[in-house]
Parts: structure tokens; C-alpha cells; sequence
């Protein structure tokens, strides 16, 4: 979750705590408790994908990280038994297939890992009965081969985690513009005891203000160039439209700067789509994903008419 959705977050529950103390002035005005439940029952949803975004990535991540030391651990140990071995039987090939440290094992990437691990693997079953006297039998190749499966299954958990994570942007995306459009129900009820009830009418503006809580940061930067000459192209219109092609409310529309680039600053996480337009270029509609807590970079070619 990023800043400004953070903030308009905030508003939500602030608008929905100050009403639960007005309910026995509110509830005559027509449709007030429909449109009040329904504005709960969408924070409640937001609230849960939230958590859900939050602790899923968390789980996942800790869950690799602690497969990858269990295999780094398990395939150092055999590695280091096997060196022995090679040493005793004056097998160069395998002394140097052998030679590692265990910080040269942590530094190794995922895949080289596996890799690696696998040809440790792989050679210890080949010498098996030779080096029992080592450790390695056929029990510790039972408990490597399962290191090697298990972490070569949670190499794909945060592919599937991230295919989750898009989901729940897209989901949160609508629970957000459904709350909006609560709230603007909400406001026009509001605007009924404007007159007769100023007092309540003032604080519920109040509440309903977004106060930004954080200092602004980029969550997007762009750059717009010539399709052939690669050039930066200034002046380029870039209309932000939410995933359906509505444009927002209020309007987000950035003029690209003197090389083509543009920033923009607290954006909230989702799915939109980008129409940049300048004269004398093919107009052009493209999809961006903005995700929480991440700089997204984009480059769109535009193609003279």
C-alpha cells in the first residue's frame, strides 16, 4: 500500500468513525443506512486484501529464505565429505568439483544453487558406497534430495505470488472507486442538513478530507521518445484513465518535459491506462500496473503521422 492510498485509507476510517457518532441524526435521510452499510462492508474488504498482500508476501519470503539456508547448509556439509573423499583417492576432477566454502555457497543465485546442489547430489550417489565412512548414506541422500524438491518448488511460490498480488490490486483498485462512489452518495445526503444542522455538516467535511501524512515520492517515472529517432519528445499529453478507460477524479494529466520525461507523485497502487497525445503523432493507449512501494518506470514509443 502506498502513501497516498494510505491516506485515503485514513479518510475512509475517519469518515466512518465520525458517522457512527451521528447515526441518530443521519439514519432519516433516504437510503443513509444502505449506502452506510454497504461503505463498511467494502472498508471491511479492504481492510482483509490488505492484510492478506501484506503477510502472503512476507510468508513467502521467509519460507525461501529459509529453504535456500537449509539446502545451502545441507549441500556445503556433503560437499566437504566428498572433498574428503576426492582427497583420499586422488581424484583431481572431483577434488575440484568438490572445492567450495560455505560463503561462496551463500553467495551463489537460486538457480546456480539448485544446480549445484543437484551435482553434489548426483556424485555422492554415484560414490555411495564408498563414502559411508564419510556420513553420506543413503538416509542424508534422502534428507538432500528433499532440500533440493522443496526448494525448487518455493522458486516458483513468488511467481504465484505475484500473479495473487495483481489480483488483489485489481480487487482493491474496485474496492476503492466503490467506496468513492459511497462517499459521494454519502455527500449529497450530507448537503441535505447543510442548512439545518451546520455543525454536523462542518465536521463531516472535515472528516472527509485526505490528509497526506508522508512526504510525496515518485511511484511512477516515464520518458516519451520519437518511434525512429529515439528522441525525447516534449509537450506530450499523458491522460491517466483507471483500468476500464474512465479518466480519474479528479483528473491526473502530465505535460512531458523538455527530453520526453515525466514523474508522478503518489500514485495509487492499481491497474490504469495511459493515452498520450501530441499533434502530429499517432495517438497511443497503453496499460501500466502501479504496485505498492515500487518505482515504476515506463518508456512508450510514439509514431509520427
Amino acid at each position: 500500500m502506498n502513501k497516498l492510498q494510505e491516506n485515503r485509507l485514513n479518510m475512509f476510517l475517519a469518515v466512518k468513525a465520525y458517522l457512527l457518532t451521528k447515526l441518530t441524526v443521519l439514519e432519516p435521510l433516504p437510503n443513509f443506512t444502505a449506502f452506510f452499510t454497504a461503505f463498511q462492508e467494502l472498508l471491511a474488504a479492504i481492510h482483509a486484501l490488505l492484510e492478506k498482500q501484506s503477510f502472503d508476501k512476507k510468508g513467502l519470503t521467509d519460507a525461501k529464505r529459509d529453504l535456500k539456508l537449509n539446502l545451502t547448509t545441507i549441500t556445503g556439509d556433503n560437499a566437504r565429505k566428498l572433498y574428503a573423499y576426492a582427497l583420499y583417492i586422488n581424484d583431481h576432477v572431483l577434488i575440484a568439483e568438490t572445492h567450495i566454502s560455505q560463503s561462496q555457497l551463500k553467495l551463489k543465485a537460486d538457480t546456480l544453487l539448485k544446480e549445484f546442489a543437484e551435482g553434489i547430489y548426483n556424485r555422492a550417489t554415484l560414490h555411495l558406497a564408498d563414502v559411508t565412512p564419510y556420513g553420506i548414506t543413503t538416509a542424508t541422500q534422502l534428507v538432500f534430495r528433499t532440500a533440493i524438491d522443496d526448494f525448487t518448488a518455493a522458486k516458483t511460490m513468488p511467481r504465484l505470488s505475484k500473479t495473487e498480488s495483481k489480483e488483489i490490486t485489481r480487487q482493491l483498485t474496485d474496492d476503492y472507486v466503490g467506496a468513492d462512489k459511497l462517499l459521494a452518495q454519502l455527500d449529497a445526503l450530507i448537503e441535505i442538513i447543510r442548512i439545518t444542522d451546520p455543525n454536523t455538516y462542518k465536521a463531516y467535511k472535515l472528516a472527509r478530507k485526505t490528509i497526506d501524512y508522508g512526504t510525496r515520492t515518485i511511484t511512477l517515472r516515464g520518458k516519451v521518445v520519437d518511434a525512429v529517432t529515439k528522441v525525447g519528445i516534449k509537450g506530450v499529453s499523458v491522460t491517466f484513465l483507471d483500468g476500464e478507460g474512465v479518466s480519474l477524479v479528479p483528473a491526473v494529466v502530465k505535460k512531458t518535459a523538455a527530453k520526453g520525461g515525466f514523474n508522478v507523485k503518489s500514485l495509487a497502487e492499481g491497474i490504469y491506462k495511459f493515452k498520450l497525445t501530441k499533434v502530429g503523432y499517432v495517438e497511443q493507449l497503453i496499460n501500466v500496473t502501479v504496485n505498492s512501494d515500487e518505482l515504476c518506470n515506463i518508456k512508450v514509443e510514439l509514431i509520427k503521422i
